[in-house]
């Protein structure tokens, strides 16, 4: 090989690594868009998920503010007055269970 066919070799060789540095600088460009898109679109998706949650959170505040509301005394006293017809009964009188059946066994053992 004479001196002009290296210089072209190296020259083509120079060319070829160029061109493969080129390439890859391009590629790498559009794997960057890519990512970029993939990560605009995430965080789209994100977002919408977040005001998603957000009113769920907000409709489950209300649900628990009506449901204390229902629970209320005075609101369960009024259903079951009006749709149940119960009263509230106006003498109360205490009942303890088992106190006959102790008593009697007490008045068995003393004779």
């Amino acid at each position: 090989m004479n001196n002009s066919s290296r210089t072209r070799f190296r020259e083509l060789v120079w060319f070829f690594i160029g061109s493969l540095g080129l390439l890859g600088v391009a590629a790498s460009g559009i794997q960057v868009v890519h990512v970029t898109d993939d990560r605009r679109a995430l965080f789209h998706e994100l977002t919408s998920n977040q005001e998603v949650q957000d009113r769920l959170l907000q409709e489950y505040s209300r649900l628990l503010l009506e449901r204390g509301t229902l629970l209320s005394y005075q609101n369960v006293d009024r259903i079951a007055q009006k749709h149940l017809n119960m009263l509230f009964p106006e003498k109360v009188t205490a009942v303890v269970r088992g106190w006959e059946e102790e008593s009697l066994a007490l008045n068995r053992k003393e004779p």
